[in-house]
Parts: structure tokens; C-alpha cells; sequence
């Protein structure tokens, strides 16, 4: 943005949250909740949840982060805009779970840890007013519907060990 007027570009930011979507890596413990929840609930495994479950993401499904990538990339109207891309709507951890337990057909037990990691921030939504004033973007993909999406594409690759344990140790061993 400080760079691009000079050598005469007009410069757009946009501000993704959590992006969600079949294809997103299923082994890498530090990708997204739905990865590491996929993996434990096809494992039959217990699901520690950190905190009380209520700390919430804005949750952005593919679609919808292609389609405002594209209205901010083709708009004249967008040039030097800093846009936030989600989808404007808080989701908790223990609402990904619920989403996650009806898009697989079953549950595991869940236990509530208390567990955090420090510099968490409690709650990060988006502010969608300025995407949906100057470029007309709504999302148009809800949380459910995407979980389903991306839990059907999980169900066709085959089940990995997750490496969930890792980080938490990690965690343990720096208090």
C-alpha cells in the first residue's frame, strides 16, 4: 500500500479470516480447527476443547474468498481499498464442533480443557460494511453448508494419524 502509488499501481488489501475449504491440508496440526477436529472424529477420538468452547473465528468458505478476490481485483472502485474477507459471522469452537458432528453423521466426546495458548485473542470476526459497500460483497456460502462440503471431500481421503498431540505438548513443555 505505501509501496504501489509510487511506481504508479493503485494497490488493494484484502484482510482474509479463517478460509475454509475442501483440498486444505488434513495433516498439518496448525492449518485449522476443522483439519484437526476432522481427523480426531474419524479416529473416534475425544476432542480438547481450549478455553470454555466459546472463543469464536469468522469462518470464510472458498467460494466466497475467490469471488471478493475477484470483485476487489476487476473494480476500479476497489483501488487503495483495505477490505476484510469473511463471512461477518462469529462461529465458536463449540459451534464448529456441533457443525462438524451433523456433517459426519456422529459424535465423539469432547472435553472441556481449559487449555489456552498464549496471545490468543478471545473473539475475531469481520467487519464485512466496507466489501459490501464498495464492491457489493455479500458471502453467499453459510457455515453449515461449507462444513458439509468440505466434510463429504474429508470423507474421500484416507484417514491420517493427526498430529494433534504435538502442539499441545509443545504447549505443556513452555507452560
Amino acid at each position: 500500500m505505501t509501496v504501489a502509488p509510487t511506481i504508479d499501481l493503485e494497490a488493494v488489501t484484502l484482510r482474509y479470516q479463517n478460509v475454509y475449504s475442501p483440498g486444505q491440508s488434513l495433516s498439518n496440526p496448525y492449518t485449522r480447527i476443522l483439519s484437526i477436529f476432522s481427523a480426531l472424529i474419524r479416529q473416534g477420538k475425544e476432542i480438547n476443547v481450549f478455553e470454555d468452547g466459546l472463543e469464536s473465528r469468522d469462518f470464510v468458505y472458498i467460494d466466497d474468498v475467490v469471488e471478493s478476490t475477484y470483485l476487489a481485483t476487476t473494480s476500479r472502485r476497489a483501488a487503495g481499498g483495505v477490505f476484510n474477507v469473511g463471512a461477518g459471522a462469529s462461529i465458536t469452537v463449540l459451534d464448529v464442533i456441533e457443525a462438524l458432528f451433523d456433517a459426519y453423521g456422529t459424535r465423539v466426546p469432547t472435553r472441556i480443557s481449559g487449555n489456552y495458548r498464549l496471545g490468543d485473542i478471545r473473539h475475531n470476526v469481520a467487519d464485512m460494511t466496507r466489501l459490501r459497500e464498495v464492491l457489493g460483497f455479500t458471502p453467499s456460502v453459510s457455515f453449515a453448508e461449507g462444513v458439509r462440503a468440505f466434510a463429504a471431500w474429508v470423507l474421500t481421503e484416507p484417514a491420517k494419524s493427526d498430529a494433534y498431540q504435538r502442539p499441545l505438548d509443545a504447549m505443556a513443555t513452555r507452560n
